[in-house]
């Protein structure tokens, strides 16, 4: 049995004695009981009209143990029982309301949670002109809400994790049980009970704890802050990972054709999906090599050039005091300077920093000849071209300064070679037993249909085979 003086003293010092720990104290029949919850993290509401008062009314009808508190509150959120304390009091932590009584037995915790959230809106970097405007939010309380309202099937399975030894970060596995690779569920599930950290703060912790190659270049895991993309990944027979407090939602498997796909690609027409897909790969292609192979030739290989553009070349570069390889460095790291001091200043100014500081120092770099326009211009074109593909610009980056530096040093000949010696680590590389470069490398003829060629939906009767699923239809047309 609990006394209920020398109890209050043990949960107020396991608690640390913390500020926002708040303790009520009520008399239910013949009997003292306490309700405590955290400041903040309760519906109140909920805990007065739904638990307090029915005690009140209803407190002679308690017995020997916490558990006949079941039909007497008048609460639909959740009512846990635990035999001891500290159990009691992780839950505590979460949000619940616990409650002991004098004299009896046990501990209950009432789960009504209450706390303020972001209101679902669109995400500021996946904005559509056409499609689903609903966001992911930091609870995922309404993130499973958003997921389940497109599924309001029993083949939706959620499987509840607790990761990090501080923060309790609560972790939901979401998948289509007659979808998903089941062996890939049970993988991703067993990862997720071996991590062993303190805090998780974002799903972006989760995503580097599982992926398979943890110093790769390449990213090994797909994320989304909108429902409908989300939605089509399950569908394709994909695992969600959905992380309490981020508004980002991982997936797995995942293969580096998804990063060029948008929002709105399968909204679009076909042709008009197909044509901008195309114009995304120009973008990373030109993004990547141009700095470089503009070094490779001045450096080495100018001859290879036409003699309009060679004369273009070196007028343009003339009284220029640097080499080549330091003059597009200065630029790229000029360029990238200026994209951080946008993303961090106030919004209001953000803009105006990247346009006018880019376009001002551009300009009085060029006049001083410290740069040449066409250097200026190669380097503009090139960070451009990296947010056509937003979600890879980190490891684009990085291989733009690779080829930069292999140009200067072996010329077009090296960086040929590196780019044999990047395709084939990218082809070597896997997730969760899915080839990373699939439909390509291994060649999934079906799978081509919707890469960088985009096939009307009813074309597309099979989900992707690369993931190796074992329910393929997709579409049983004029059946």
């Amino acid at each position: 049995m609990i006394a209920l003086d020398k109890e209050i003293k043990k949960i107020k010092k396991a608690l640390s004695n913390s500020s926002d720990v708040v303790e009520r104290r009520l008399d239910v029949g013949e009997k003292k009981a306490l309700v405590l919850y955290l400041d903040g993290m309760i519906d109140v509401k909920t805990i007065d009209l739904g638990l307090i008062e029915p005690l009140i009314r209803r407190g002679s009808e308690i017995k020997e143990h916490v558990r006949t508190l079941e039909g007497i509150v008048e609460t639909s959120e959740k009512l846990e029982f635990f035999s001891d304390r500290k159990s009691a009091l992780e839950k505590v932590l979460t949000g619940g309301s616990l409650i002991v009584i004098d004299g009896v037995e046990g501990y209950a915790v009432c789960s009504a949670q209450g706390f303020m959230s972001r209101p679902i809106m669109e995400p500021p970097v996946s904005s559509v002109i056409k499609g689903p405007r609903e966001g992911f939010t930091e609870s995922f309380k309404t993130n499973i809400t958003l997921i389940r309202r497109r599924f309001p099937s029993s083949n939706l399975v959620f499987k509840s994790f607790t990761v990090g030894r501080l923060s309790r970060t609560h972790v939901e596995v979401c998948y289509l049980k007659n979808v998903a690779n089941l062996k890939v569920v049970k993988q991703i599930e067993s990862k997720l009970k071996k991590i062993d950290i303190d805090g998780i703060v974002d799903s972006s912790y989760v995503g580097k704890l599982l992926e398979d190659r943890k110093y790769s270049l390449f990213k090994q895991t797909g994320s989304t802050e909108k429902p409908d993309i989300l939605a089509q990944k399950l569908l394709d027979g994909r695992v969600a990972i959905i992380v309490d407090g981020s508004p980002t939602v991982l997936t797995l498997p995942f293969l580096l054709i998804e990063d060029f796909y948008d929002s709105e690609d399968y909204y679009r027409r076909p042709l008009r999906t197909t044509v901008i897909r195309i114009m995304r790969l120009l973008g990373v292609f030109f993004a990547i090599f141009l700095p470089g192979m503009f070094v490779a030739f001045q450096s080495h290989q100018y001859q290879l050039l036409p003699i309009k553009l060679l004369v273009t070349i070196i007028n343009s570069t003339s009284g220029i005091p640097f080499s080549p390889v330091t003059e597009m460095l200065i630029a790229l790291i000029l360029f990238e300077v200026l994209g951080e001091a946008s993303v961090r200043m106030p919004r209001f100014l953000g803009m105006a920093m990247s346009v006018v500081g880019g376009i001002i120092l551009g300009e009085t770099a060029v006049n001083a000849g410290v740069l040449s326009s066409l250097t200026v211009l190669i380097t503009a074109l090139s960070s451009i071209g990296l947010y056509a593909i937003p979600d890879e610009v980190g490891t684009f980056s990085v291989i733009r300064l690779i080829y930069v530096f292999v140009g200067a040093s072996l010329g077009t000949y090296g960086i040929l070679i590196s780019t044999i010696v990047i395709m084939v680590y990218v082809v070597s590389l896997e997730s969760y037993g899915v080839p990373y470069f699939a439909p390509f490398a291994p060649l999934v003829p079906s799978d081509l249909k919707d890469s960088i060629v985009k096939f009307s939906m009813v074309d597309l009767p099979t989900r992707t085979q690369s993931l190796g699923l074992k329910n393929k239809t997709r579409l049983r047309y004029g059946k």
